[in-house]
């Protein structure tokens, strides 16, 4: 099964961040002030700036995610690019994994950092404890359903997680919800089931802290991401469950040209 999801930003917010960047950019590079380039809403609406992959088949499951900004590009004279920071998860599902992390936002943006430090790869062996427990029931039945898209209905988990609370369902969705597929909501491996997400939804308000707070033209679509496409049968290549396959995707460019995502 292949899921990508993808998350938009709010465009009033991204022109204000675009606007400080390119201000502090100037500052930090002691050119003299000017207006920020201008960049079509058209194009700004389109920017997906939190993307994620995710892959399930059998045992193996992988995660590829980027988080996107745009801002002032210190290296090239201020110049308005795309900034793309991207980690990746491979797992042999209770046997092994790879976890690989790119530069932060921050620091690709940061125009008084230097050079941006190189991809970070790393394998572990082992599972989690999870792997050696029973599997947990989880009764969707009756719960209410939502069109997450593609033809697939999903059912928040907020509403599921009440319900084993003993608690009505449809209540407050709170700060966080991730709606899950209707048909399978968790991918089970021996004891360790993982949720499948086909769209999330949080309060933009709750996830400032967790950013500098100028990010909040991306946040909209950090936490908030819809379904962009489904194969749930589809075969999917061993390659992509590989090191080699991390490691090319740590190695795309960190910036481009706004249009160019």
């Amino acid at each position: 099964m292949r899921i990508v999801r993808a998350g938009l930003p709010d465009v009033a917010g991204l022109r204000k961040f675009i606007e400080v960047s390119h201000e502090g950019c100037l500052a930090a590079k002691g050119l003299p002030p000017s207006p920020a380039p201008t960049v079509a809403d058209a194009v700004l609406s389109k920017l997906q700036v939190h993307e994620e992959e995710e892959l399930f088949d059998g045992k193996r499951w992988a995660k590829y995610e980027v988080y996107r900004a745009v801002g002032a590009d210190a290296a090239s004279q201020c110049k308005l690019m795309v900034f793309h920071s991207r980690s990746v998860q491979i797992e042999v599902t209770c046997e092994s994994s790879i976890e690989g992390t790119g530069a932060t936002l921050t620091e690709l943006m940061d125009p008084q950092s230097g050079p941006a430090p190189k991809p970070d790869l790393q394998e572990r062996k082992g599972g989690s404890p999870e792997c050696d427990a029973p599997r947990e029931a989880h009764d969707i039945t009756g719960l209410p359903t939502a069109d997450a898209g593609q033809g697939t209905q999903c059912v928040w988990n907020n509403d599921l997680v009440a319900r084993t609370a003993g608690v009505k369902a449809g209540g407050d969705p709170g700060s966080y919800d991730m709606c899950l597929y209707s048909k399978r909501p968790f991918y089970y491996v021996k004891g360790h089931g993982r949720p499948v997400v086909l769209k999330s939804r949080s309060d933009d308000r709750s996830q400032t802290g967790a950013y500098l707070p100028t990010f909040v033209g991306q946040i909209a679509g950090f936490g908030n991401v819809k379904l962009v496409s489904i194969a749930d049968g589809a075969g999917i290549s061993a390659e992509r469950f590989s090191r080699a396959a991390a490691e090319n995707f740590l190695r795309q460019p960190m910036k481009t040209a706004i249009g160019g995502q």
